[in-house]
């Protein structure tokens, strides 16, 4: 019976390294950046090609008055991430009152660039599964993700801090 159990667990691991490898090899394939448009916190309608093209930076979409989205950006201290606010893109989903106010309740990312999916067209175009979510952009291609909660905060300070030192 012993034997049995410890067989079904190692199958079940197996299975479910063979399932991350497939999604990791997945997203190894760059994907351009779409076209859509955000606004500004002046209301101004910026479209994607005016997001930086140099280096590596990041997108991180979140969703106003949504715990999960607040629970990760309160883990971005500038001094464990010291150059995420000046390569981060905040993208809130919602008005820009709601992005206002959601940059208003995190000055740690002051100097992050802020702006509001009015229209939800960068979640659509970018084929985004929820909020938050993380994308790591190279070149105006997205080479990775990470969605949902982060299980490891000190996986994801390396796996963010190694990307922004590129």
């Amino acid at each position: 019976m012993r034997y049995q159990k410890k067989l079904m667990r190692a199958i079940a691991i197996i299975l479910t390294a063979v399932f991350l490898l497939s999604l990791t090899a997945a997203a190894v394939e760059p994907v351009p950046l779409p076209d859509f448009r955000l606004t500004n916190a002046d209301g101004v309608v910026v479209k994607s090609t005016a997001l930086p093209s140099q280096g590596n930076w990041l997108i991180v979409y979140v969703q106003p008055r949504n715990q999960f989205s607040d629970n990760l950006l309160k883990l971005f201290k500038r001094d464990q991430y010291p150059a995420l606010a000046q390569h981060a893109v905040i993208i809130v989903s919602g008005s820009t009152d709601d992005m206002k106010f959601m940059q208003s309740r995190f000055t740690e990312l002051a100097l992050a660039t802020w702006y509001a999916d009015t229209d939800k067209s960068a979640f659509t175009l970018m084929k985004l599964t929820g909020a938050p979510m993380i994308l790591g952009i190279r070149q105006r291609a997205i080479s990775w993700s990470l969605s949902g909660i982060l299980s490891d905060v000190n996986v994801a300070r390396s796996v963010l801090n190694t990307w922004l030192q590129g």
